[in-house]
């Protein structure tokens, strides 16, 4: 988590201040950057343990897995397993990088002040109704996907829910570090270029 500071975008020696503050890229709290940093490194422990349970579960309710077989004591691989393994993994790896993007152009829009009023409430509605979507849908899908049965008729917080839901929000707390850092990076790379162009300037 060691970070190098980013100069500001505007210094407020520069001569363009004035007339540039209005579209400002604002500076993101270093702070910020410890903290997700540490939930971050602090979750994935977590997500790891968690997704090993599932991938538990899918594998001991695949369609076709012999009776006797399990993820504890394997027989020869099939087909369905195989199919339910690959969909577990791709599928989370997919999930991952949209939420990570979704909240990547929540907090640029955000801190992007060079944004329009219309253009920044737009993005926000769709994002997070994306967000919200996506996540309605996988905590619908994957307890009865993962054990391979409904279960509607068990308590709602069964134990096959709670492990799917404390993965799930696991997971999506992880993305959180990945999307701040790719906005304070680029925002970084703007304030050097701009920094540089107004030294250039100075200098002509």
């Amino acid at each position: 988590m060691t970070q190098q500071p980013c100069p500001d975008a505007y210094p407020r020696t520069s001569p363009i201040h004035k007339l540039s503050g209005s579209r400002r890229f604002r500076k993101p709290p270093a702070w910020i950057t410890w903290v997700l940093g540490a939930i971050f490194l602090l979750d994935i422990p977590v997500v790891l343990f968690l997704a090993l349970f599932m991938w538990w579960a899918v594998t001991d309710n695949a369609p076709d897995i012999p009776p006797g077989c399990s993820f504890m004591d394997p027989c020869p691989a099939t087909s369905g397993e195989h199919v339910r393994s690959l969909i577990f993994c791709l599928g989370s790896i997919l999930l991952w990088l949209v939420f990570v993007y979704c909240f990547y152009r929540l907090l640029l829009t955000c801190l992007d002040a060079r944004e329009s009023t219309v253009s920044r409430r737009d993005t926000i509605v769709l994002t997070s109704t994306l967000l919200v979507g996506l996540s309605a849908a996988v905590l619908c899908v994957l307890p009865d996907w993962a054990y391979g049965r409904p279960l509607f008729p068990e308590p709602f917080w069964s134990v096959e829910r709670i492990r799917s839901y404390a993965y799930f929000f696991a997971a999506l707390l992880s993305t959180l570090y990945p999307a701040y850092f790719v906005v304070r990076a680029r925002y970084c790379a703007y304030a050097d270029a701009l920094r540089s162009a107004t030294i250039e300037a100075v200098d002509s």
